[in-house]
């Protein structure tokens, strides 16, 4: 084949990738950032003893050694791939105390990329 012909048949694979519902479908592509997103709640007042999320929807217990000063993770991306794109799910994070355990109810969301909090408490006494 000659070049010409190549050159044709570049064209032609290019101009049959412009037109909606061919090769390329733009709607799932991701361009992710290599930042690592963990979702915490802080606890105020008497630390928990032990903590764990519960994920509702499989009652899979997720555990995480990650505390930084009084925040505590409920999610993170090691979930995502866990998730359906764009669909809330619950979880609760669960603190236990002697007096007054934690449980706190959460909606996340995964965009394909990262986990997003849609609802949930940013602090707790």
């Amino acid at each position: 084949m000659n070049f010409p012909h190549l050159l044709l048949g570049y064209f032609t694979f290019i101009c049959l990738g412009c037109h909606k519902g061919s090769f390329i479908n733009y709607d799932e592509l991701l361009f992710c950032t290599e930042q690592f997103v963990t979702i915490t709640i802080q606890i105020k007042g008497l630390p928990p003893s032990d903590f764990y999320t519960i994920r509702l929807a499989t009652m899979d217990t997720l555990r995480s050694d990650f505390i930084y000063e009084n925040y505590y993770p409920v999610v993170n991306d090691n979930l995502v791939k866990q998730l359906q794109r764009n669909q809330t799910e619950a979880f609760v994070f669960i603190g236990l105390r002697p007096e007054n355990p934690i449980f706190e109810t959460f909606e996340i969301l995964s965009d394909g990329c990262h986990v997003i909090k849609i609802n949930g408490a940013d602090t707790i006494d």
